[in-house]
C-alpha cells in the first residue's frame, strides 16, 4: 500500500473518490503532455480518460497506473481515429476560390498537354488542327488558307487527331502507362 498522508484516512468516502479523481486526472493530464499532445487537447483527452475510468469504477473494476495508461493510449487512438475521419470544413468562400483555382489549373494542365501533343505532329497537321479546334474556323476556310483542297484538310485532321489520342494514351505528357 502506497505512503498516503494521515489526513486521507480521515476523509470520508465521498472526500476520498475526489481525490483520487482529481489524481487520475492529472495523472492522465502529464501522461498526454508527456506523448507530445497539445495541452488544450491533453486536458479535453484527460477529461475523456477520467470518465471511463469512473464507468469502470462503477463496475467495481480494479483501477491500476497501468490500466490508466492504456486507457490514455485508447482515447489517443480513438482521437486520431476520429481525426482521420472528420473532413475539415471550409467556408463557402473557400470552396470557390478552391474550385476556381482547381479550373484554372486544370486549364493551364491541358493547354500544356494539348501543346506536348501538337507538338507531336508534322507542321501542316499542327497548322490545321489549331485552326479548326482553337481558332473554330471552318474546313473550307483552312483549306484556301493553306492551298489544299477542303476534303484533304478534313482527312489530315483526322489523321492528327488519331496520332494525338495514340500519343496520349501511350502516356504522353506523364499522364498514363
Amino acid at each position: 500500500m502506497p505512503n498516503l498522508p494521515y489526513e486521507w484516512f480521515q476523509m470520508g468516502s465521498e472526500a476520498k473518490s475526489l481525490v483520487t479523481e482529481l489524481k487520475w486526472r492529472e495523472d492522465a493530464l502529464r501522461w498526454f503532455l508527456t506523448h507530445g499532445v497539445e495541452a488544450n487537447l491533453a486536458e479535453d483527452l484527460a477529461q475523456e480518460v477520467l470518465r471511463r475510468l469512473l464507468l469502470c469504477q462503477r463496475r467495481q473494476q480494479a483501477l491500476t497506473v497501468a490500466y490508466l495508461h492504456r486507457t490514455c493510449q485508447s482515447v489517443l487512438c480513438d482521437h486520431a481515429r476520429r481525426c482521420k475521419r472528420e473532413l475539415p470544413l471550409l467556408s463557402l468562400d473557400d470552396c470557390g476560390r478552391c474550385a476556381v483555382a482547381e479550373r484554372g489549373y486544370q486549364q493551364v494542365e491541358d493547354r500544356l498537354l494539348l501543346e506536348q501533343a501538337l507538338a507531336q505532329l508534322k507542321p501542316l497537321e499542327c497548322a490545321i488542327v489549331e485552326r479548326r479546334y482553337l481558332e473554330e474556323q471552318p474546313f473550307s476556310a483552312i483549306g484556301k488558307e493553306l492551298g489544299i483542297p477542303t476534303e484533304r484538310a478534313k482527312k489530315i485532321c483526322q489523321r492528327a487527331i488519331k496520332k494525338m489520342q495514340k500519343w496520349a494514351q501511350s502516356g504522353g505528357g506523364g499522364g498514363g502507362g
